[in-house]
């Protein structure tokens, strides 16, 4: 009876044993499990982080290498010009379109071929790339030896397609003034050799008539050309930006 005893009580022991080994999966389980939230809560921070950060990349874009980016300018005065086929010009006519204004003289000895250069270079490659081109405009400030045709005839030897502009000091005086184009003329030589110094800038103006970036030099054509991508791109955005606060 003893014996029994003894049998029947190391028999129900192991079911004791038994139901200690068959809790351990389920604290595998509910360890498992809090790993398992833990993982999840982690991706959504991991997630949320990499949305914030595409969403700042898409709305912050690089600056140019070179060129200056400007904001908050007036759009170009009101100045009447004579293009280089003898009509009439307004500022309002660069409406609608990227435009480089370039200030210079044919007598220029050496600022202003070398700038035309780079220009026509760049023009050359966009008509290959059927890129949008901006529109170049050289504007003398020469006018008592640069009337309209020697400036066609001059910028034939660069791209024929290069608007020419010319006016008298009064007429041009307020557009200087706009974009800060500093001119002076040595008088102190003789009345058909003397040279005028001025800005070797090439000035960007937007489709809204606006001063949108500079150019300083050296110019070198590959550079413009990327940074005017750059210029489309954060003007445009700023278009868009403004468009979205108007309507919100």
């Amino acid at each position: 009876m003893l014996q029994m005893s003894w049998s029947l009580s190391a028999f129900f022991s192991i079911p004791q044993h038994s139901l200690t080994v068959d809790h351990t999966p389920c604290e595998i389980m509910t360890h498992m499990n809090n790993i398992t939230k833990k993982i999840v809560i982690l991706g959504v921070f991991v997630l949320a982080g990499t949305l914030i950060m595409l969403s700042t990349t898409e709305h912050e874009l690089p600056p140019p290498e070179t060129a200056t980016l400007l904001s908050g300018g007036s759009p170009l005065p009101h100045v009447q010009l004579t293009d280089k086929m003898g009509r009439n010009f307004i500022t309002s006519d660069l409406n609608g379109t990227f435009s480089f204004l370039f200030f210079g003289f044919t007598h220029c000895p050496d600022i202003c071929p070398l700038t035309l250069n780079v220009l026509a270079d760049l023009h050359r490659n966009w008509e290959i790339d059927d890129y949008a081109a901006p529109q170049v405009v050289f504007i003398s400030v020469d006018s008592a030896r640069d009337n309209p045709s020697k400036i066609s005839d001059y910028l034939d030897n660069f791209n024929s397609n290069f608007q020419g502009l010319t006016g008298s000091p009064e007429e041009l005086e307020p557009l200087l003034q706009s974009l800060g184009v500093i001119v002076h003329t040595d008088h102190q030589q003789d009345n058909q050799f003397y040279t005028v110094t001025h800005n070797p800038t090439i000035y960007v103006i937007g489709p809204d008539q606006k001063l949108t970036a500079v150019f300083s030099p050296p110019h070198e054509a590959q550079t413009i050309s990327n940074d005017f991508l750059s210029i489309r791109q954060h003007y445009f955005k700023k278009s868009d930006d403004q468009t979205e606060l108007s309507t919100s």
